[in-house]
């Protein structure tokens, strides 16, 4: 099967009732808000979404986006591979008063009568999953020797009282 892109947008409220599914790929430089926490901009994101109304009648969107990315190594400040994946179940609202009485289990998509930028929520959930901090593994990091030899430093050198 032939990997489709992502639509740009839907009408969520339809889909929802209809309880159709989405799947497809963004390319990583679509996401301009996503990539400023990169390395790079290169990769794609695989996306697959869920849309449904469940048994208390909230219009649902599950879903889940998996990127392979060049994350920033927080020693070497380089490039290194990671993964970024997002898992999430978001509530379609109206409004913000809709919001605020949603369970605490469900994060409101305020959609009002517009179309569903489906980028936009890719790119917020991505946000939220990608690491705070990631590091090579010390015997990948180019800077590895510089860490071994101000650890080596610190035990060596610990001050003696005459």
């Amino acid at each position: 099967m032939q990997r489709q892109p992502l639509p740009k947008q839907v009408d969520a409220r339809r889909f929802a009732t209809s309880g159709v599914d989405v799947t497809g790929f963004l390319s990583v430089k679509s996401l301009p808000r996503f990539v400023e926490g990169l390395a790079s901009d290169d990769g794609d994101v695989d996306v697959e979404l869920h849309f449904y109304r469940d048994e208390q009648g909230f219009y649902r969107i599950d879903g889940r986006a998996c990127a392979q990315v060049s994350l920033l190594c927080q020693r070497c400040l380089q490039g290194m591979p990671g993964q970024v994946d997002a898992d999430f179940e978001l509530a379609l609202v109206w409004n913000d008063d809709q919001a605020k009485a949603l369970p605490r289990s469900l994060d409101p998509v305020v959609v009002g009568e517009e179309m569903l930028e489906l980028a936009e929520v890719v790119q917020d959930e991505l946000i939220v999953s990608t690491p705070y901090v990631s590091y090579h593994a010390l015997s990948d990091c180019p800077a590895a020797d510089a860490v071994k030899g101000d650890q080596e430093v610190d035990s060596d050198e610990t001050p003696q009282r005459e």
